[in-house]
């Protein structure tokens, strides 16, 4: 049987949806799973706020930041990171959307790393920014942490993923 022109490019894309779907769906159940557990508060510490306090700690000695579990925390005050401070949402979308894209596994597998690494240090950079608003310029802090920050990412996320289906990380 013979099917319209493009019928089959057309199921392939639809294929590639509902998989990129699938896909977000399970990271997002399992990140609910671990984020509920010690684990997640543990992978917060250990993955997002200490590297935080470590990079505020180098560019800002004299606010003497450490990390606390999952708080940047000061000698007069301290700032509370949550799940969603640590860039998850943006690589659940990032990761399912290099599965699915129509490449190689190397070069797949070279963005996923890249993408990984940069997710995770624009990341740092918007806690960075946060913290600042946070300590210095309080009213820029809610709009920086509710819009802005989180746009930037995602917008500069798919920047690179884009730049990667055609380039190549």
């Amino acid at each position: 049987m013979k099917h319209p022109p493009g019928t089959e490019a057309a199921w392939r894309r639809l294929g590639r949806i509902a998989s990129f779907i699938a896909l977000f769906l399970v990271l997002q159940a399992a990140w609910g799973q671990v984020g509920a557990a010690d684990a997640g508060a543990w992978l917060i510490g250990r993955a997002t706020v200490a590297p935080a306090a470590a990079l505020i700690g180098m560019l800002f000695p004299f606010d003497h930041v450490w990390a606390q579990g999952t708080r940047l925390a000061w000698p007069d005050g301290r700032l509370q990171l949550e799940a969603g401070c640590d860039g998850f949402e943006v690589l659940a979308l990032f990761v399912p959307a290099v599965l699915v894209a129509p490449v190689g596994w190397r070069r797949a597998a070279a963005t996923l790393l890249a993408g990984t690494a940069l997710i995770w240090g624009l990341n740092q950079i918007r806690l960075l920014a946060l913290y600042l608003a946070f300590r210095h310029w309080h009213e820029a802090f809610d709009p920086l942490h509710a819009v802005f920050a989180p746009l930037l990412l995602l917008c500069a996320t798919f920047a690179f993923y884009a730049w990667c289906l055609r380039r190549g990380p």
